[in-house]
């Protein structure tokens, strides 16, 4: 994940949370964690990929409604953080699958785990956002989710 993402973490828990897919923890006993996996940190991920997504606006000198259409368009459908970059880099094979889900990762749990990558970024690089930025980047979140039906 770290060789991916470019970003070395100094916590290794942290990165193994953000790859912990919920309820892996309850449906196999060989796996340690929390129920509710990376969910907590996809919350913070979530939130610091609209902030990105507004400040790129304000930078750029967009308007407001169109800093709110790309951040509705990104919350309306999270899905969208499991297509394109993420996939050409295979993220999935990181993920701790929940068992219950087979051995594809869906959408919505790829999704969960990019959010709560960028929320581990944020806790482990000392809430740096140009680190965060920059790892937003290099998935292709900042770029793209300013386009609509990427």
């Amino acid at each position: 994940v770290d060789d991916i993402i470019k970003y070395r973490f100094r916590s290794e828990k942290l990165r193994n949370k953000a790859t912990l897919a919920a309820g892996a923890p309850v449906s196999d006993v060989n796996v340690d964690g929390n129920k509710q996996g990376n969910k907590d940190l996809a919350l913070v991920g979530d939130a610091l990929i609209r902030l990105a997504i507004v400040d790129q606006g304000y930078a750029e000198g967009a308007r407001t409604g169109k800093e709110q259409v790309a951040v509705w368009s990104v919350t309306a459908d999270r899905t969208f953080l499991s297509r394109g970059t993420v996939v050409s880099y295979d993220l999935g094979r990181f993920v701790v699958k929940n068992p219950c889900q087979g051995k594809v990762v869906s959408r919505t749990t790829m999704a969960s785990t990019v959010e709560a990558l960028v929320g581990a970024v944020w806790l482990d690089s000392g809430r740096n956002f140009e680190q965060v930025r920059a790892v937003m980047k290099r998935l292709g979140i900042i770029d793209d989710a300013r386009r609509p039906g990427y």
